[in-house]
Formats: structure tokens, sequence, C-alpha cells
């Protein structure tokens, strides 16, 4: 009987070492095909060489492409995997792309939407890899890849009205807004380390803003600036700082929404800004302050209603000395 319960556990040690055995094998394999096919890729591609770029992608005025002077222009910018910046532009200039990519591992694809067909007029302007991350990877290692192959800067016009479609992901970007015509700002920041400014007021406050923020370090300067009525921000797995100092509208009580998980979420409010007796802070599996005193004393000051919750984080709201430079 012992003699045929050894022989069952011999048998069974002999069958898990054949499976793993052919697991280590499968998967030596599968790398070394993958190694292959990604050599071959790379080698079909070329070197990941930064390639210079100047684009005209709007020329001025609004006329030329069929927008009347109050018809906001819906403009993409869909960036990733690199270096990026987004700036206003002198009054006049179009909106321009310039810097370098790593042409042939991406592509930098310009779309114009006129402005009879629906969804018109649009300009869109993205960056998108041509090749799997794995060739990317392989070329990288293989050309000693310092991550700033794809530095693109894109300029937009102050006086040209704007409804904003922006995604910078994977990466690193300075945007500033200041000054800009916006009718409305849809921004998704994510897998990087992302600014986003309002360096001067908006040519006119702005109705609605939505900030989709996730797995990185994101900070938002001057928000009232922006002046926004309508706030909402998300955030994921990170830092998120939000300022609302800046030149607030007086006309309006903002309505400025902050939802984060599993980071860190702050709220930098002046002390010359009101905050709502209405407003809220709240936590669930975290950790969440109060709203802080200090409320602004004069009653003509422009207010906000906050609305702040944390999922697995911390939440705070912090007040700080309206002189003082952010």
């Amino acid at each position: 009987m012992h003699e045929r319960t050894a022989r069952g556990w011999r048998t069974f040690f002999l069958v898990v070492a054949v499976l793993a055995a052919g697991g280590v094998a499968v998967a030596a394999a599968t790398l070394l095909v993958g190694y292959v096919w990604a050599s071959a890729a790379v080698e079909q591609a070329g070197e990941l060489r930064p390639t210079p770029v100047e684009r005209t992608i709007v020329p001025p005025p609004p006329a030329a492409i069929g927008m009347a002077p109050d018809d906001p222009l819906r403009l993409e910018i869909d960036l990733q995997e690199g270096l990026f910046e987004v700036r206003p532009g002198p009054p006049g200039a179009p909106v321009r792309v310039d810097g370098q990519y790593a042409r042939g591992y991406y592509d930098l694809i310009e779309e114009h939407v006129p402005a009879g067909a629906p969804g018109g007029p649009a300009a869109v302007i993205r960056l998108r890899p041509a090749h799997s991350f794995l060739v990317r990877l392989f070329a990288g290692a293989v050309g000693g890849d310092d991550d700033s192959h794809n530095e693109l800067t894109v300029t937009i016009p102050r006086e040209l009205p704007i409804d904003l479609r922006l995604k910078l992901r994977a990466g690193e970007s300075r945007t500033d807004l200041g000054g800009l015509t916006l009718a409305a700002a849809d921004i998704e920041l994510a897998m990087g380390e992302h600014r986003l400014d309002f360096g001067r007021p908006l040519a006119r406050p702005l109705g609605r803003m939505r900030v989709d923020a996730g797995m990185g370090e994101i900070r938002l300067r001057r928000l009232g600036n922006a002046s926004p009525a309508m706030l909402d921000v998300s955030a994921r797995m990170g830092s998120l700082i939000a300022d609302l100092g800046g030149d607030w509208s007086a006309d309006v009580v903002a309505d400025l929404r902050f939802a984060g998980s599993m980071g860190e979420l702050r709220i930098d409010v002046p002390d010359d800004l009101r905050i709502a007796p209405d407003s809220e802070v709240s936590a669930v599996m975290g950790d969440a302050g109060g709203l802080p005193p200090g409320m602004a004393a004069d009653g003509a000051a422009p207010h906000v209603r906050l609305h702040v919750s944390a999922t697995m984080g911390e939440a705070r709201i912090r007040r700080y000395p309206a002189d003082v430079a952010r």
C-alpha cells in the first residue's frame, strides 16, 4: 500500500516537473519570437530619430475656414508619450504645431471638418503610435532612448473662439490657457507629470470645464482666471493640487466638484475668496479635513461652492494669503 502511494506521488511530481519545463520552454519561445518580430519591425522603421515639424493647422481669420465671428472652433488635441506644451499665441496668429517627433514610430495627424459639415467647424491634432509598445520599447533600447524624441508645442491664438478637447497622456506637459477665448474645455491629463495653468484671465468667463486626471502628478493653477461656472475634476492614483487663485467673476457662485481616489487631493484657496456655507468635504476609507476658517470678510467678494470627496485617499482644503504669489 505504501509502495503504491509512493509511486503515485512520484508520478504526480514528474507531471508537475514536465508541465513546469514545458511552461518555461513556451515562455522562452514566446520571448524569442517577440524579439525577432520587434527587431524586424525596428529594422524596417529605421532609427528612432526626431524629425522637425512646423505646421499651420488653422489659418486666421476665422472666416477663412467658414466660421462666423462668434462660432467656436472645436479644437481637439491628443498627444501622448513625450514632452508637450500648449500655450496662447499672439493675436492674428494661426493654430500651429512646432517641435519634433519620431516619425516612423509615431504619426502626427491633422484633420479638418468644414463649417457646413456635422460637428464642424473642427480641427484635430493627434500624435499616436504607429507601432506596438514592444516595438517602441525595443527601438528605444537599441537607440539609447532619452524619452525626448517627441517634443511638441501647440500655439492657440487668443482671439479665436475655441471649444477645447485636450488629451495629454504618458509624458510631461505644461499648458497655459490664459487669455484664450474658450467656450468650453474638456481636458484629460494622465500617466505623467502635468501642469495646467491660466496665467491671465480668459477673454470671457468659462461656462463649463472638466478635468480628468489619472496616475500622475497633476497641478492646476490660477483656476480663478478661467472663472468656470461649473468645474468637475476627477483624479485617480496620484497627486492632484488645485489652486483657486485668480480673478473670479463675482456674478455667479461657481460650483466646483473635486473627486479623488487612491492619492492626495489638495485644494488651495486664497483668503479673499468666499466659500459657500453649503460646501462639503468627505472621505470613504480615507482622511478628509473640514472646511477651513477665515471666510472673506467682504460680502461682495466672489465665492465658490466646493464639493470635495476622497476614496482611499486624502482630501484637504487649505487657505493661503491672497497676496502671496503662487
